[in-house]
């Protein structure tokens, strides 16, 4: 079974739903995905008179889709920089349970129990993920700024532009809303 690229920012919302239907795709045997972080830049976007707005919409929308599969989903108090969670993914790649850490950090972090720009924070779900975190602290400084970096500039080259994104045979699904078109296109039922 080939894993089907699928970009997510752990602290996207619409991220969340996507990946836990995903995650439970997963778990039933019917796909694999190959989890890629896309971090996005939303800091620069916050001082525009409508951010407040937009911010406001999206948190309400996201219920939407989020309550009925039982998802908490508390917008944050703050705009975080994700990068040290998405180097986090990276690692839970490579040392652990990529799927746990996926779910368990975007569950922590919708209940305000994580934040994402945290060293101790990421360290402690990698753990709890049943990674080895003794050489969390020089991969994130090291190999994992440049892999998270290469990663960046794969998903541009793809044509990412923000998240969720699954990208079957070429095509880009952006959204969580386009997910069941995605995997009707990967023959997953």
């Amino acid at each position: 079974m080939t894993a089907i690229p699928f970009y997510i920012d752990l602290k996207s919302p619409y991220s969340f739903v996507a990946a836990h239907r995903g995650l439970a795709l997963a778990r039933a045997g019917k796909v694999q995905f190959d989890w890629r972080p896309f971090t996005l830049d939303i800091g620069s976007r916050t001082g525009a008179p409508s951010w407040r707005n937009r911010a406001r919409y999206v948190y309400r929308d996201v219920r939407r889709f989020a309550t009925p599969l039982g998802l908490t989903i508390r917008g944050p108090k703050e705009v975080y920089d994700s990068s040290v969670a998405q180097t986090g993914l990276l690692y839970a790649k490579q040392h652990g349970d990529a799927a746990a850490y996926i779910e368990n950090t975007f569950a922590a972090f919708f209940n305000r129990e994580l934040a994402p720009d945290n060293v101790a924070d990421v360290t402690a779900q990698l753990e709890r993920c049943g990674c080895p975190v003794d050489g969390f602290g020089d991969y994130l400084q090291g190999e994992g700024a440049a892999a998270l970096a290469a990663a960046q500039e794969e998903a541009d080259q793809a044509g990412v532009f923000a998240v969720p994104t699954v990208i079957v045979e070429g095509e880009l699904y952006w959204g969580q809303d386009r997910f069941d078109m995605a995997m009707q296109a990967a023959g997953v039922d």
